[in-house]
């Protein structure tokens, strides 16, 4: 009976290791994801999420106004969300009104009357020796308001004459730091010039080495093999839906040409739907995509056991090992 339940409970074990490993290697890992940008205006904006076992595990990000926005979840648990920002048409915070100022007392209009008949009188009283004064001090103000300007030229002077020789003094201290610092660059760029030229020499004399490494029958194998897989695998890793639109040019017409013959070459292995549209006269670059697929753990390890399994591989990243030693 005890092996029994023994054996009852390996099974569970290895029953559930089993369906975890399937699990890992079968059940897709669904990613989506849109991009808009526009560099003459420095905009960015994307948005997307990745999802595995049936929705259960889900993250999702935002990138927008130089912002990026994580948010991600386990069942029925959210992680790291954030609450979004009220709208302008949905619930707002009452604000309680003001209290209302103390309404005025009301007064007599007979007292308002004479309140302003004797304010009148008091300016008329005040204006008039203000202005007897000022007659009288217009005469020998000038000989003042001339010695004041006087006073003022010079110190303006002064003060230019000051912030002249300050700028000299900052100058000649600029002038003495960069003689300063001379002997150090000069220092720093023949070091750079040196270990150049000593890596040049390394690879001069070890040339024969590079050569025949390259040449070896094995590593051209080896070089055919993960060739071959990588291929492979980019294709079934590849985005079922792909959408792509650019609008592009330099400020160089001769450049927009190279580029665009650049993109004609790769054109063909590139999946979807793609548009492309230069512009010769001005420079840009506008445009947005969006795409869609899944990713299968067991087509990576796929590669990853037909490419280990070859000789020919292990054999040459054993000669690339001991050639990174020897030359450490």
């Amino acid at each position: 009976m005890i092996l029994k339940i023994l054996g009852i409970i390996l099974a569970v074990i290895l029953g559930i290791l089993i369906t975890v490993l399937l699990l890992v290697l079968f059940v897709p890992v669904c990613y989506r994801g849109a991009a808009k940008w526009d560099l003459d205006e420095r905009e960015l904006k994307a948005q997307g999420s990745v999802r595995w076992l049936f929705g259960l595990l889900e993250l999702r990000f935002a990138h927008r106004d130089g912002r990026t926005h994580l948010r991600g979840r386990i069942a029925w648990k959210k992680l790291g969300g954030r609450a979004e920002p009220e709208r302008a048409g949905g619930m707002e915070r009452k604000v309680p009104a003001e209290k209302e100022a103390p309404a005025e007392k009301e007064v007599p209009a007979e007292k308002e009357e004479e309140h302003e008949k004797e304010h009148e009188n008091g300016e008329e009283t005040v204006e008039k020796p203000a202005k007897e004064e000022k007659a009288a001090e217009d005469v020998p103000e000038a000989s003042e308001e001339d010695a004041q300007t006087a006073e003022e030229n010079t110190a303006h002077d002064e003060k230019e004459s000051a912030g002249s020789s300050e700028k000299y003094r900052k100058i000649r201290q600029a002038f003495q730091k960069i003689r300063e610092r001379i002997p150090s660059l000069l220092k720093k760029i023949k070091c750079t010039f040196r270990a150049i030229c000593d890596k040049i020499n390394l690879l001069m004399e070890k040339r024969e080495e590079i050569l025949a490494f390259l040449g070896d029958e094995a590593h051209r194998s080896a070089y055919r093999i993960v060739k071959k897989e990588g291929i492979r695998l980019l294709r079934r890793t590849a985005p079922r839906h792909l959408r792509l639109s650019v609008c592009f040019g330099f400020a160089d017409p001769y450049h927009t040409g190279q580029a665009l013959a650049g993109l004609a070459v790769l054109y063909p292995f590139v999946p979807g739907e793609i548009r492309v549209i230069p512009d010769f006269e001005r420079r840009v670059c506008r445009g947005r995509a969006q795409a869609d697929g899944r990713l299968y753990a067991v087509h990576f390890v796929f590669a990853a056991f037909q490419v280990l399994r070859r000789r020919a591989v292990r054999q040459t990243y054993r000669d690339i090992r001991d050639l990174f030693q020897a030359e450490a």
